[in-house]
């Protein structure tokens, strides 16, 4: 058993490859034992009653039994790569598998005492069968999540976003193991939408005292986006093999009515792999 524990979300698809294949890369980086998870929803708590007597609930239990029956299908083809992909990287002793039906904020907290979730870009972005689990993961249990994307694991060139927030440290603590001997850091630092004692808090020499600590001289890249200031992170990022940035400063009501750099990190569909926390 090992100190740390990485989780990996997947869904029985050809969209298990890449999070399976960063996160058996992590889990030595990580010193972790690898946890797969299988999530889907309780079909009894998603399905409407068609109307009283016999008829409506052969009906009802017909199509229960039809999502149970599809359910295996995925789960099956989930843990059969997960187990293949463990055995490969030699991580079967430090590995296990769960298959969780629930709403997706309770089995959020299988992220709870976790390094990392690692999810697929779709997930990461609000699509697909994982979306609601990987932003409970973010948001309600303060999970960081790793959307491998490309990049070398473990990355070499690091982009680290740092506006002074504590989203920002937060992600900063949790990318702490890739600040190792030969890495090149970037702060990326703009001044955009911070008021006086916010641009004091998010000076830049600040997170490279704490990267110098660590055998780390960053380098400062100011950012000076003249539209999007997620679009313009993401291009000044480019090249390198993991962005770091901190997610939802704003509140997540006006970051869904104004859009917001979160949301721009997490819907790129290229560009290097992303490593968020809340």
């Amino acid at each position: 058993m090992r100190p740390e524990r990485l989780l990996v979300a997947l869904q029985g698809t050809e969209a298990d490859a890449a999070p399976l294949e960063a996160a058996v890369r992590l889990a030595p980086i990580f010193n972790a034992d690898l946890r797969g998870v299988f999530v889907e929803p309780d079909p009894a708590a998603y399905m409407l009653w068609t109307g009283p007597g016999a008829a409506g609930a052969s009906v009802v239990s017909t199509a229960l039994d039809a999502v149970r029956e599809e359910a295996d299908i995925y789960a099956k083809a989930a843990i059969a790569r997960f187990e293949a992909a463990v055995f490969d990287a030699g991580l079967k002793d430090a590995s296990s598998f769960r298959r969780i039906t629930d709403r997706p904020a309770e089995a959020a907290q299988q992220a709870r005492l976790v390094r990392l979730l690692v999810t697929c870009p779709e997930a990461a972005a609000g699509k697909g069968p994982l979306a609601d689990f990987t932003t409970a993961c973010l948001v309600d249990e303060g999970c960081p999540v790793f959307v491998p994307r490309g990049g070398a694991i473990a990355p070499r060139t690091l982009a680290v976003a740092g506006d002074g927030s504590k989203e920002a440290a937060r992600a900063a603590f949790a990318a702490a193991p890739f600040f190792t001997e030969g890495v090149e850091v970037s702060i990326l630092h703009s001044p955009k939408n911070l008021d006086f004692s916010d641009r004091a808090a998010a000076a830049p020499n600040r997170l490279a005292n704490w990267l110098r600590a660590r055998g780390i001289e960053a380098r400062t890249v100011e950012v000076k986006p003249e539209g999007s200031l997620g679009a313009a992170l993401i291009e000044a990022a480019s090249g390198v093999d993991l962005l770091v940035a901190g997610a939802y400063g704003q509140s997540r009501i006006a970051q869904f009515i104004f859009g917001g750099v979160t949301r721009s990190l997490l819907n790129a569909t290229d560009g290097p792999s992303l490593l968020i926390a809340h």
